[in-house]
């Protein structure tokens, strides 16, 4: 399988993205929610709201009861208690409703005497079609759950196959880059290439302070973003999820022409006091 893109129109702007063939296999995920917010103790700290993208039941389950004995400890205190409280919530809506909303792509690859790949679209109903076989639903599904629903359905209906499945990663990339838009990627993929899909970035773009957000909450911070695309961070390693805008910021230039009017408007105004000055106690001496 390879690791290319799909880019789909930006839903305000009508704009229509390139075709790619229906073969294209990217491996990846959808992902869920983080609140990074720091501990008081060491015990205390989490690397994401609602643990790692690959997490299994049992690893969201034993987050939880962690979670549970530090709120019943007391030991959250102020900004920490809120903190606990949204990760339990994102959490336990996660083992009940599952990692995949609707419009998520995914690419199903089947191996037998050939190779065979397919992509599906999540419908409304939380149902995904592959390969011409009956519908099958995906709610309440984890990510780490995928391939074992789908190899469990396709069996039903066809033998001696094995399955690997794929989910793309939905991210509007806006700002200073040369074609901004919504694009599927996969979540292996380094936040840069992410850019460069976009038609990579303008002349005056920061690549400094590039911003992740999901809703009014910031994944990224601009301060970070430097460091993060130094390293080579992946959006699944920053938790990026279906549906997050990455944004990327023009550089802050100095408006020459407004100093310059600005420094005679100054200018003017400070020489017209001096006169006025000189005016009021010249009568004053008179």
């Amino acid at each position: 399988m390879s690791d290319e893109s799909r880019r789909v129109p930006r839903p305000k702007s009508g704009r229509v993205s390139s075709g790619a063939s229906s073969a294209l296999a990217l491996v990846l995920i959808a992902a869920v929610s983080a609140a990074a917010v720091s501990a008081r103790t060491a015990s205390a700290q989490a690397p994401s709201a609602a643990g790692p993208q690959r997490a299994t039941r049992s690893d969201l389950a034993r987050r939880i009861a962690a979670l549970e004995a530090e709120r019943a400890s007391g030991q959250a205190k102020g900004a920490r208690t809120v903190a606990v409280e949204t990760e339990l919530a994102t959490l336990r809506n996660r083992l009940e409703v599952g990692d995949f909303r609707v419009g998520d792509r995914f690419v199903i690859t089947l191996r037998r005497d050939s190779v065979k790949v397919d992509t599906a679209s999540l419908r409304d109903s939380m149902l995904v079609s592959v390969f011409n076989l009956p519908d099958v639903s995906l709610r309440g599904v984890l990510r780490s759950e995928l391939d074992e629903r789908m190899s469990s359905h396709v069996a039903r209906f066809l033998r001696g196959v094995s399955v690997r499945t794929g989910v793309f990663t939905r991210v509007a990339v806006l700002g200073a880059v040369r074609s901004p838009g919504y694009y599927y990627i996969s979540p292996d993929r380094p936040v840069s290439d992410l850019v460069m899909l976009a038609g990579g970035p303008t002349g005056d773009s920061n690549l400094n302070e590039v911003e992740v957000t999901r809703g009014t909450t910031l994944v990224v911070r601009p301060k970070d973003s430097r460091r993060l695309l130094k390293e080579g961070r992946t959006l699944e390693e920053l938790d990026v999820q279906s549906g997050d805008e990455v944004r990327i910021p023009t550089k802050k230039r100095v408006n020459w022409q407004l100093v310059i009017q600005s420094f005679f408007i100054i200018s003017s105004l400070f020489f017209a006091s001096l006169q006025f000055l000189q005016w009021y106690y010249s009568r004053q001496n008179q």
